[in-house]
């Protein structure tokens, strides 16, 4: 069986599961609560959501190229060797802080 097919049998299973679970929370919210209005019932659905660890999709932080540059330029530079050719000097270990924060969450 490819990884691949196996992947999506077990995201069908938790995702099913979920679903179980889910279903069973608002079944005890009829019960203990029957006068839970839908914005309660779609409340406890958040929360299950969030203590289940999946919380709204993040969206991507992408960089631009011109942000690279930027990046680049401020942590690098060119140096003069006696032979008259310029390798670039980068630093590393700024250029990653910069970058971490950069795709650090807010």
């Amino acid at each position: 069986m490819s990884s691949n097919k196996r992947a999506g049998e077990e995201s069908h299973t938790i995702s099913g599961l979920a679903l179980r679970r889910v279903a069973a929370v608002l079944a005890c919210l009829k019960v203990l609560c029957p006068d839970a209005n839908l914005r309660a019932q779609q409340l406890a659905s958040k929360i299950l959501t969030l203590a289940h660890g999946e919380e709204c999709p993040t969206f991507r932080k992408v960089i631009t190229p011109a942000a690279v540059y930027e990046m680049l330029t401020r942590n690098s530079q060119c140096v003069l060797n006696r032979t008259g050719r310029c390798p670039l000097l980068v630093f590393s270990q700024q250029f990653s802080e910069e970058l971490n924060s950069f795709f650090q969450e807010d």
